[in-house]
C-alpha cells in the first residue's frame, strides 16, 4: 500500500505541476479572448478535446469526460476572473 501511494504522490505532483502550467496559458487565452471579444465558452471546442483524449479509454469511458468537463469549468472560471479583474 505504501508503494502505491508513493506513486499517487508522484502522479498528484505532476498533475499540480501541469495544472498550473495549464492556467498559465489559459491566462494568456483570457487576454486574448478579451481584446477580441470573443466568448470564453466553446463547447464544440471542448467536445473535440474528449473525443481526441478518450477515443481508446474503454474502461474509463465515462470517467474521463467528467474529468475534462471539470476542468474546463475551472479554466472558465479562472478567465472570467482574469477578463472582469482586467475591465476594473
Amino acid at each position: 500500500m505504501e508503494e502505491l501511494r508513493k506513486r499517487i504522490d508522484n502522479i498528484d505532483e505532476l498533475l499540480s505541476e501541469l495544472f498550473f502550467e495549464r492556467m498559465s496559458v489559459i491566462k494568456q487565452i483570457a487576454d486574448f479572448k478579451s481584446k477580441n471579444n470573443i466568448a470564453i465558452e466553446n463547447l464544440s471546442r471542448e467536445k473535440e478535446i474528449i473525443k481526441r483524449l478518450n477515443k481508446d479509454k474503454i474502461y474509463l469511458k465515462d470517467l474521463f469526460p467528467k474529468f475534462m468537463t471539470n476542468l474546463f469549468e475551472i479554466s472558465k472560471v479562472y478567465q472570467e476572473l482574469l477578463i472582469k479583474e482586467e475591465e476594473k
